[in-house]
């Protein structure tokens, strides 16, 4: 059991260390990421609508003819 103890105390021991090392980015990064997630998901949006358009109106002509 005390075994079991000294290992999770060295665990939090190594995590705390690592958080030391991490690069945390700033505001201004953050920002900017946040914006270009959001301009490529409307981007991929715009494209699969068109997408699903085309091929449901090339759908409805082979099934109608």
């Amino acid at each position: 059991m005390a075994d079991e103890t000294k290992k999770i105390g060295k665990f939090f021991r190594e995590v705390k260390a690592e958080m030391k090392k991490v690069i945390w980015p700033t505001k201004k990064d953050v920002v900017v990421y946040t914006e270009a997630v959001l301009v490529v998901m409307i981007l991929f949006t715009v494209l699969i609508f068109v997408a699903d358009t085309v091929f449901t109106y090339l759908l409805k002509l082979i099934i109608k003819g």
